[in-house]
């Protein structure tokens, strides 16, 4: 269940992005960064649907733990994919170098008033939240879409 509903999220994931990217190119807006989580959350719904209906059951509290953590993961990655290919594609690999060199001195260079370990509790502090996020998604949200299935199952005779 859990490599399945990990490869849900990431195609998911890695097409909102891609949809999002492309509308906000070709119709010249600007994404806010907290749209981010909000197609995290979508993906891993998407993600927790499927894998509930193909299955039959909901995740157990270990599997729930691996799915949130694991999707956050992936999330990150393909993130950080995304952004270095629209860098390259809009700016060249120039834009892609600079911004290499800016992220490798990022809590220095950007917050220089701002103690590096309070940079790395607010990244932390964020990756925390989406966890829990996703436990709600993969716990709570994930019994109910279960109990669903089932009455319609049950309505439908199978």
């Amino acid at each position: 269940m859990i490599i399945k509903t990990i490869l849900n999220f990431s195609g998911l994931y890695a097409a909102l992005q891609f949809c999002v990217i492309i509308i906000g190119h070709v119709f010249n807006f600007e994404i806010p960064a907290g749209a981010q989580i909000g197609l995290m959350i979508g993906a891993a719904y998407g993600a927790m649907m499927t894998s509930v209906s193909a299955l039959g059951r909901a995740p157990s509290r270990l599997e729930n733990w691996v799915l949130s953590v694991s999707v956050n993961l992936c999330a990150v990655i393909i993130s950080l994919i995304f952004l270095a290919t629209t860098l390259y594609f809009s700016g060249g690999s120039y834009a892609l170098q600079e911004f290499m060199m800016v992220f490798s001195g990022l809590p220095v260079a950007v917050f220089s008033g701002l103690p590096v370990a309070v940079f790395f509790v607010g990244v932390g502090g964020a990756f925390l939240l989406q966890v829990v996020f996703c436990l709600l998604m993969f716990g709570k949200a994930a019994r109910r879409h279960l109990l669903k299935v089932q009455a319609e199952q049950a309505r439908v005779g199978v």
